[in-house]
């Protein structure tokens, strides 16, 4: 196709064409442009010029469109027509990417905690739309260009903590009343009987704290692996055994007695954190920080 700039002087004149066109007047033309009529004029003339043949019959009554004016009009309208479509297309695109935050967080912690607050979040950010990446196991890095992501980390004095990292064994309410109430502090005492969930992409060590050493090495009791941490959640509060509750995703279910502490002062404190953080370029965007806060 030829290139247009080579046939038409200045690309304005189609837009001056066509608004005359549609008008049937110069004038109301120069008003939509907030020029002067001579201006239109102009235009006008340099398209003519530029075609080779009369496009408009003025008269006291206005612009005619000649035989040759209806074709270019059929043509620009129906061209400009299409550019105005794909514009406001590419406006509302450009809005909805504004506005969309693209969520990585824990399956875990969406089912058992958020999930209960979305309705009260999206009342507060009405203008969001969320978009939610989940993660069925642990964190090792955050892939892609999201808005913000939970990692487990040490504290560092920019951040945008969550919450403290708090582990404590948990198990539902029927299992504890089975294997007869509050388990003993000793964890040699502990294992024997029970079943323990064991989220399978953590080291075994982690039940040390909780169970003594080589406890997974013993066969006094039952271990069950799971790579998706909110199955254990759920294996755990259909009585299935007892599972290591991250606070940030088991405080609700402790709180509504879904779940309770397998045995007393058994909990500890890791001295990291849940942060919040946006792998994406530059700055973190206004919406995405007023949700973390």
């Amino acid at each position: 196709m030829t290139e247009l700039a080579r046939l038409i002087t200045s690309p304005k004149s189609l837009l001056v064409f066509e608004t005359v066109a549609r008008h049937g007047s110069f004038t109301r033309a120069a008003k939509d442009f907030n020029i002067s009529q001579p201006s239109i004029s102009r235009n006008i003339a340099q398209l003519e010029q530029d075609v080779g043949v009369p496009l408009f019959v003025r008269g006291a009554g206005g612009a005619r469109l000649t035989d040759a004016g209806r074709v270019l009009y059929a043509a620009t309208s129906e061209g400009l027509g299409r550019i105005g479509e794909a514009v406001e297309t590419l406006r509302a695109q450009a809005g909805a990417t504004e506005s969309e935050v693209v969520l990585s967080l824990s399956n875990a912690f969406v089912t058992n905690w958020l999930g209960a607050r979305l309705a009260a979040m999206s009342e507060q950010f009405p203008q969001a739309v969320l978009r939610f990446d989940l993660v069925a196991g642990t964190r090792k890095s955050v892939a892609g260009e999201v808005d913000l992501a939970t990692l487990i980390t040490e504290a560092g004095p920019d951040d945008i903590v969550l919450a403290p990292e708090v582990i404590v064994p948990v198990c539902s309410p029927e299992y504890l009343a089975s294997h007869g109430g509050m388990l003993p502090g000793d964890p040699a005492r502990i294992r024997a009987g029970h079943t323990f969930l064991h989220l399978s992409d953590h080291p075994r060590t982690i039940w040390d704290p909780f169970l003594g050493k080589n406890a997974m090495a013993r066969g006094e009791a039952v271990w069950h692996g799971f790579s998706d941490y909110a199955a254990i959640i759920q294996a755990a509060t259909d009585g299935t055994g007892i599972a290591l509750g991250w606070l940030n995703v088991v405080a609700g279910s402790l709180r509504s007695g879904r779940l309770v502490p397998a045995w007393q002062g058994r909990w500890i404190e890791t001295g990291r954190v849940i942060r919040l953080q946006s792998t994406r370029p530059g700055p973190m965007r206004p919406l995405a920080r007023e949700i973390a806060r």
